[in-house]
């Protein structure tokens, strides 16, 4: 008798075992998906605000199919509330000129950092809109790089 029940636990054990561990990959997967997608929105979305910004529409309807692919695989599979902030963005114009939009993305990428397991206050006291929107940072300017490569030996001074 002690040996069936032994037998029959070790059976349940087994398939405990089994569903836990198939429980986990899927979670797993799905965590990677949802990470993936996000930071292909992010990425089209970043590259399209600074395409237009500069003037630039070459690549426009390569990273409006980035973009849209991203979206429809967050709509997917992504956190209710992310699904949620995604579309008030979009609503909004999803284009990051006005301030209703960088405000709604702004919101969306906390969204997206909470559904990740992020606290919510972690990052409230920095300045994310700037990190965000700024083209450049400010100890870099591409131009001012641009202008002394241009400039003829004879036109730089050196100190001694």
């Amino acid at each position: 008798m002690t040996i069936l029940i032994s037998f029959i636990c070790s059976i349940i054990a087994a398939f405990l075992a089994h569903f836990l561990a198939t429980t986990r990959s899927k979670k797993s997967e799905l965590l990677k998906f949802q990470v993936q997608s996000y930071s292909d929105f992010l990425a089209a979305s970043s590259r399209l605000s600074v395409s237009r910004r500069l003037g630039s529409t070459e690549s426009e309807s390569v990273d409006l199919t980035a973009l849209n692919d991203a979206k429809s695989r967050i709509i997917t599979c992504g956190n209710a509330e992310v699904v949620k902030s995604l579309v008030h963005f979009w609503d909004m114009g999803g284009t990051l000129e006005r301030e209703q939009e960088i405000l709604a993305y702004k919101n969306l990428i906390q969204v997206m950092r909470l559904s990740l397991g992020h606290k919510n206050s972690d990052i409230f006291d920095l300045n994310i809109s700037g990190a965000l929107f700024k083209l450049e940072p400010s100890s870099f300017s591409f131009r001012a790089k641009q202008t002394v490569n241009k400039a003829s030996p004879s036109e730089i001074e050196i100190s001694t």
